[in-house]
């Protein structure tokens, strides 16, 4: 039975969660599913690419000037769709959606991407959470702390961030640079922390490497500040955002991450899923992907001495050695999240909700 499903979120920023809105909205299209998009904000930062691949989507419009025609559209949208199910994306989203319940039938799964809620959203995520049919968690530590803290009214599951495995992927070819090249994929956002990553690159200058960086500047100017004051300008390569990150991972020998806060990082993910061992923050979700992968390793967050310390091992250490943790984190990928895999799971929430 084909059903009709509304997948809602904050806005469309490049960001993991967005991109794993996209790949469910994709994969229910596929099967013939009614799918429509709904952002909050009128944010799209794939620039219209959307809906070229024939996904709906609405984007409301900037809610300082127009509240009320926003609240009507989507109230009116929401009637005339007439969803079996819809998926809220992020703390905001849930809330909107849990409102919507009070004046509409569907059935709603409530998705969190993170494992500490922000202050802004506490109470009014906590007062609306007996409107939730089903929780989803895209990592074990989110799911531990929001239970343990009280702030849902049901048990949820874990549905893990889907990633596409590689094609007749080689682990050896790859690392065979004349210099060690790392590869870091991820906006400059405040969480991200890059000027940690920047300070533990200052401490290694006097080694034969380099750090590709992957991201969107978002109009910064201080990075580049940053690396002509601590004169790090030949190791550190600012790429800008790039619609494929894939051919970058392909062609470093290891990842780095010095972010303070994540959710489930896909970076961390794709990096894994290309065999590239990892030095990341040890903070949740890292934790639970390389502890449990052992594909790398965690040094404390906000501390550039620990993450150039690892930094340093990993750059020492035989090929085969870093080929070993490469292997690691790829088989742990397969094995738990693979797309087919995570898509599957999905689709039998919907079915068993809208049954």
């Amino acid at each position: 039975m084909k059903k009709r499903v509304i997948l809602m979120t904050p806005s469309m920023s490049k960001g993991g969660a967005e991109t794993q809105l996209l790949k469910i909205a994709l994969f229910l299209k596929s099967k013939h599913h009614k799918v429509l998009i709904i952002s909050l904000k009128p944010i799209d930062e794939f620039k219209g690419d959307i809906r070229k691949t024939g996904l709906e989507i609405l984007f409301l419009k900037n809610w300082f000037r127009y509240p009320f025609s926003n609240i009507f559209k989507l109230y009116r949208t929401i009637r005339q769709f007439r969803p079996d199910v819809v998926i809220a994306f992020m703390f905001i989203a849930i809330i909107f959606a849990r409102l919507l319940k009070l004046t509409a039938k569907f059935k709603l799964i409530s998705t969190i991407r993170i494992s500490v809620i922000p202050k802004k959203w506490y109470l009014a995520f906590k007062l609306t959470r007996r409107f939730d049919d089903a929780i989803v968690y895209n990592s074990f530590a989110s799911m531990v702390n929001f239970e343990r803290q009280k702030l849902v009214s049901i048990g949820g599951l874990v549905i893990h961030n889907g990633i596409r495995m590689p094609k007749c992927y080689d682990l050896v070819d790859d690392v065979k640079n004349k210099h060690f090249k790392w590869v870091c994929i991820g906006h400059f956002r405040w969480n991200k922390d890059y000027l940690t990553l920047f300070k533990a690159i200052a401490r290694l200058k006097h080694i034969n490497f380099t750090v590709d960086i992957v991201g969107d500047l978002k109009g910064e100017v201080w990075p580049h500040q940053i690396i002509e004051k601590y004169e790090i300008q030949q190791h550190v390569n600012i790429l800008g955002f790039k619609k494929e990150s894939q051919s970058y991972l392909m062609q470093s020998d290891a990842f780095v991450l010095s972010s303070f806060s994540e959710g489930m990082p896909n970076a961390i993910l794709e990096a894994m899923a290309y065999a590239k061992p990892t030095v990341v923050t040890d903070i949740d979700g890292n934790r639970e992907l390389v502890g449990s992968a052992m594909c790398g390793l965690l040094c404390e967050k906000q501390n550039a001495k620990d993450l150039a310390t690892n930094m340093l091992k990993i750059m020492n250490m035989s090929l085969a050695d870093r080929v070993m943790l490469g292997k690691n984190g790829q088989l742990h990928i397969q094995k738990m999240f693979s797309e087919e895999k995570v898509m599957n799971e999905w689709m039998q929430l919907i079915d068993k909700l809208a049954c």
